[in-house]
């Protein structure tokens, strides 16, 4: 596929000269080393795009995984900077093969300096230590500015020289996807996004186990369930996973592993491959605080399974 890239001089769009770029082909489509961050954002692209019409909103997406210097610990930012220009800008660590990002000419490694012309946010508080507060609330600033329904005209920096590039999007399911560097079993949604950990992968067995644990996830988010478990209806502490509000919070689980189940099907994936993944890791909760009970594995299986036979001869 072909798609329209511009050289540009710094700040003169309005002059570009059109040149006609080759995007890379699939199995490039990450930087070295970060292909499980590809492997998450394809599969969470997946997804979201084949269970849109399971969400009543909508958002969208353009399968573009990127990299922000606040991301990074304070001691290890000036080596990073030497590696890669994120003080210009956030920086492309993968891309979804065939989404828009990828038709529009983007490559692993280029660097975002504007959007429609208007130069991103400068990063705050770099001089100061790590805050993850900080660093997803820069992620959010550039993804919200990045989602828009109209195409956008982006600027690159690449090679040292400055490209522009025209990206339009899809819209699907909410999908903010992240996977975190982290040796802990761990997956949560947190009402918009979705953090699963390299410790995480490193136990799953193939696609469908790592799509079970991301479309579970998502459900959460598409269904509103972060805000019920954060109001007066289900209890804090121990006692949460008793009486009533236990029962709130099993219900909101089952019901996650029924749309995530419908969504892997609509993606033509299997769920009840996936929910392998739970015989493994013999129930237990992945380590997820915000939504810790579930029913026991065997009666989540069956619901599973049943989900699947019934998209097989509705």
């Amino acid at each position: 596929m072909t798609a329209l890239v511009w050289s540009v001089p710094p700040g003169d769009l309005q002059s570009a000269n059109r040149t006609t770029v080759q995007a890379p082909p699939a199995a490039t489509l990450a930087l070295a080393g970060r292909e499980q961050d590809g492997r998450v954002a394809t599969l969470a692209f997946r997804l979201a795009l084949a269970g849109r019409s399971r969400c009543t909103a909508q958002v969208p997406i353009h399968g573009l995984v990127l990299q922000h210097l606040s991301q990074f610990a304070q001691a290890d930012r000036a080596g990073v900077i030497a590696a890669i220009p994120l003080d210009r800008g956030p920086g492309v660590i993968a891309l979804v093969p065939g989404s828009p990002a990828a038709v529009a000419g983007i490559q692993p490694g280029d660097i975002l300096l504007a959007i429609d012309g208007v130069a991103l946010p400068a990063e705050s508080g770099l001089a100061a230590p790590f805050s993850a507060t900080r660093a997803h609330d820069r992620a959010d600033a550039i993804d919200d500015l990045l989602a828009q329904v109209q195409p956008l005209t982006l600027m690159l920096l690449r090679d040292n020289r400055t490209v522009a590039v025209r990206m339009a999007a899809l819209l699907a399911c909410p999908s903010r996807v992240y996977l975190a560097r982290s040796g802990q079993h761990n997956a949560y949604a947190d009402g918009r996004h979705v953090f699963l950990t390299t410790g995480l992968l490193s136990l799953l067995h193939n696609d469908d186990e790592l799509a079970f644990i991301i479309a579970h996830e998502m459900a959460h988010n598409i269904l509103g369930h972060a805000a019920l478990m954060r109001s007066g209806a289900v209890g804090k502490g121990i006692g949460r996973t008793f009486g009533k509000s236990g029962a709130i919070i099993r219900r909101t689980e089952s019901e996650a592993d029924s749309l995530g189940a419908t969504i892997m099907l609509d993606a033509g994936l299997d769920p009840v491959r996936g929910a392998a993944i739970l015989q493994r890791l013999g129930g237990a909760d992945l380590g997820i605080a915000l939504l810790a009970s579930h029913e026991p594995t065997g009666q989540r299986l069956a619901a599973i399974a049943a989900v699947a036979a019934a998209h097989r001869h509705p």
